[in-house]
């Protein structure tokens, strides 16, 4: 279904317009002799005379371009504008030079690779101004001929691709695909702007498949890079362990930084239990332990005792 810019315009009323005129003419002449009055007969010989005038002149849009046939053969071409032309020898073609899109595809085809996909597209193109004439006269729906070269194009380039090659070169199926419409439109006065492929469609169970395979790929590449990491901070521990075996002290700090940084950002009690992972730091058996945690209760009551006393001085 083609819109009113497609369309050819083939203007034939000139010679029905100036025999309108030459009509107008004599019936004023007669009317003005018969009624023996000057002033009726000049003003209808004035009007058809003005008509018949008007048959030898036409108007071009400025987007647009006639094909001048003369008497069945090529005369000239025209552009925008007031123009000439012979009635009942002249027959006039209009033909609108402004860019058009077109919608194309190929249903159902199948890839290289044996994939059924359905791929929708648009071709931009537009008649070259100083070469109308080729549109009208070398085809005889350039149009409808376009259509067809690009759609039989798309179907054949596709065919001849993988699958994989649809989806990641897109910019080169167009480029292909222009260029061997440009080399088919050449002929016929069109310059080819522009192929785009709008969009892929492939079954839902390949769409289904294509989705577990990249969620697959996507978490092996999340377990790699975690097994990446791990030996990363295995060897980083490594060389602390270095560190700490020659360093007791550095080690004995180390645990006593590890408490103290859990006691102050989760705020819990730490409960001690005699292990021997607490031998850098004294810790290691029940005895001492249980004197660490005298002494400091003693320190504590200590604290509170001189607390009071100063508190009964004030008083």
């Amino acid at each position: 279904m083609f819109s009113a810019y497609d369309k050819i315009v083939n203007q034939k009323r000139s010679g029905g317009i100036f025999s309108l005129g030459v009509v107008i003419l004599v019936i004023g002449a007669a009317a003005g002799l018969a009624l023996n009055n000057v002033l009726i007969l000049y003003g209808i010989a004035a009007a058809g005379i003005a008509i018949m005038i008007s048959s030898f002149l036409m108007i071009i849009r400025q987007y647009e371009r006639a094909v001048i046939l003369r008497l069945g053969k090529y005369k000239r071409q025209t552009g925008p504008g007031v123009q000439t032309r012979l009635p009942f020898a002249d027959n006039i073609l209009v033909v609108d030079i402004r860019e058009r899109v077109r919608e194309f595809k190929a249903e159902r085809m199948l890839t290289k690779d044996n994939v059924p996909v359905t791929i929708d597209a648009i071709l931009r193109y537009k008649i070259i101004e100083a070469r109308a004439n080729d549109a009208i006269l070398n085809v005889e729906n350039f149009n409808d001929m376009i259509q067809q070269v690009s759609q039989t194009t798309l179907r054949n380039n596709i065919g001849s691709s993988q699958f994989q090659d649809v989806l990641s070169k897109r910019e080169e199926i167009n480029q292909h695909i222009k260029s061997i419409i440009t080399s088919e439109a050449s002929s016929w006065g069109i310059e080819v702007t522009g192929v785009e492929i709008r969009q892929v469609i492939i079954p839902q169970e390949l769409e289904a498949a294509m989705s577990m395979q990249a969620q697959a790929e996507r978490e092996k590449n999340a377990r790699v890079t975690y097994g990446e990491s791990e030996v990363l901070v295995a060897k980083k521990f490594e060389e602390a362990s270095r560190v700490y075996a020659d360093n007791p002290v550095a080690y004995a700090l180390r645990q006593s930084n590890m408490l103290y940084e859990s006691i102050k950002t989760q705020g819990n009690t730490i409960v001690m239990i005699p292990t021997e992972a607490l031998n850098p730091m004294g810790f290691g058996n029940l005895g001492m332990t249980v004197a660490y945690l005298d002494s400091t209760k003693k320190a504590a009551q200590s604290v509170g005792a001189e607390k009071k006393e100063s508190e009964n001085k004030e008083k």
